[in-house]
């Protein structure tokens, strides 16, 4: 790497927080449209069969992974791309501002901005797996035609036990933020009882990295793009010149057709 380069490698690595809040909110942005696309199919995923529900599931958990995988892959390739004509206008004399270097592709951007992203999510279900028990049935209320008996001394006592009932815990409102961001894994949980729903509550810190996950390695595969669209372009022109050398020869071959003999 010359001289030049090294400067600028120098420059970007002071300013490489810029932009992360707002790459941290798109993440965030992603982990929560993917429970409400979750809940608006959800009559097509909440289904009795497992061999059915699971893949479907699968299916979506999978289409969210690999959006999230290419938008984010995809800017840190244009982000690479930025860098290299920098360093090539800086080796040209080129005055480069301040926003032009903070553009600049670097790695620690893509994982900061997910673990900013995740981090909410994550406490809510670090704190989740600690309060998570195992699931009992609550009582519902009780039904009209009862009313009558709860006045008797011999049953009245056991039937009014049954309105006690309880409100949400914190358990709860922190199931529904988690389950949120998780909702397909959530629906692939359902219908296995109650040990798999509290098995889905202690594994959900890691459960709420998918999508940061697939966003934080995209951004990583960002040079790797770059060196594929590179060769893709390379090969691109490479074709591109065969064929015109093709057509050269043969419109060559043409007029050499037309062309008249030469008497001697």
């Amino acid at each position: 790497m010359s001289e030049v380069k090294q400067e600028l490698e120098r420059i970007r690595n002071t300013r490489w927080t810029a932009g992360i809040l707002r790459m941290a909110g798109k993440v965030m942005l992603y982990m929560v449209l993917s429970g409400f696309v979750s809940l608006i199919i959800a009559p097509a995923l909440m289904l009795d069969s497992a061999l059915l529900r699971i893949p479907l599931n699968l299916a979506l958990l999978a289409g969210i992974v690999l959006l999230v995988y290419s938008d984010s892959g995809t800017r840190g390739q244009k982000e690479v791309a930025h860098s290299y004509t920098l360093a090539r206008r800086q080796e040209k004399g080129a005055a480069l501002s301040d926003e032009d270097i903070a553009a600049c592709y670097h790695p620690m951007r893509g994982i900061l901005a997910a673990a900013l992203a995740a981090f909410p999510f994550f406490l809510a279900a670090i704190a989740l797996a600690i309060l998570a028990k195992p699931y009992v049935y609550t009582l519902q209320d009780l039904p009209t035609w009862l009313t009558a008996y709860l006045r008797r001394e011999d049953i009245g006592s056991a039937l009014r036990f049954y309105e006690n009932l309880q409100g949400l815990q914190a358990a709860d409102y922190l199931r529904l933020a988690v389950r949120l961001v998780i909702m397909p894994v959530s629906y692939m949980a359902g219908g296995f009882g109650d040990q798999a729903a509290l098995l889905l509550d202690r594994l959900s810190p890691l459960l709420v990295l998918f999508i940061p996950g697939a966003y934080a390695y995209g951004y990583l595969r960002g040079p790797a793009i770059h060196r594929m669209v590179l060769k893709r372009n390379e090969e691109a022109k490479r074709l591109h010149k065969k064929k015109m050398a093709r057509k050269k020869k043969r419109e060559r071959q043409a007029r050499a057709r037309r062309e008249p003999e030469r008497l001697i």
